[in-house]
């Protein structure tokens, strides 16, 4: 009889563990469903700041653009730009073999090359196409609750959806009327990392937070 009490020992033993264990896989199991079924967490963009309000999209722009003409006579040795490099006023675009240069006429992005190395090339050759302004801007699209949802001044934070982790904060400005209705465009700073063309998202930051963040008086 005493040699048996072992055995029955190790029976209540691994009978106590697999019932642990059974325990155990059904709240894990349990867990995993909860976390599944949750909501989503609140959207935040840029430096964890949630954000209000519907996403609104609009173009990026630069003013429109102008062609940018050769100026001067001769065949391309080396072309100095890419697609959509911004480019300050007298930077070289092009050197040409007789010791000419096509240069920038003024600050701006520039469109699609339309040159090539071993090209000649008239005073009248478009070279590419400049922006009319230097900064890039946002032109939105229609905004689904008013125009009055962004005010001039206020602070927007913009990102395109092929790159969402690369958030920028733009301020709005009115746009010249188009036909009946005004546009609504943001101002992007120096250095936003977008190309004009894209597609931009833009949205208000929680205003609750903003006023927060703001000294005491």
């Amino acid at each position: 009889m005493m040699k048996k009490l072992p055995l029955i020992a190790l029976s209540l033993g691994l009978i106590g563990l697999i019932a642990f264990g059974s325990t155990w896989w059904s709240q894990r199991a349990s867990q995993g469903s909860a976390l599944a079924t949750a909501p989503p967490v609140s959207t935040t963009i840029d430096s964890g700041r949630k954000a209000a309000g519907p996403v609104v999209t609009g173009l990026i722009g630069a003013g429109g653009e102008e062609p940018l003409l050769a100026h001067v006579a001769g065949r391309v040795k080396r072309v100095s730009f890419a697609d959509g490099d911004y480019v300050h006023q007298g930077d070289v675009l092009a050197k040409l073999f007789n010791f000419s240069f096509i240069i920038a006429p003024r600050s701006g992005f520039l469109g699609k090359r339309q040159i090539a190395e071993g090209q000649y090339v008239t005073a009248k050759t478009v070279v590419t196409s400049i922006s009319k302004s230097n900064h890039l801007v946002v032109i939105l699209d229609s905004l689904p609750d008013g125009q009055a949802s962004y005010q001039p001044g206020d602070s927007v934070r913009v990102w395109v959806a092929s790159r969402p982790e690369r958030v920028v904060t733009g301020v709005v400005s009115p746009a010249s009327p188009t036909g009946a209705a005004a546009s609504v465009e943001i101002t992007l700073g120096p250095g936003a990392p977008f190309r004009i063309g894209e597609r931009a998202c833009t949205q208000r930051p929680d205003a609750s937070l903003m006023a927060a963040e703001l000294p005491a008086h």
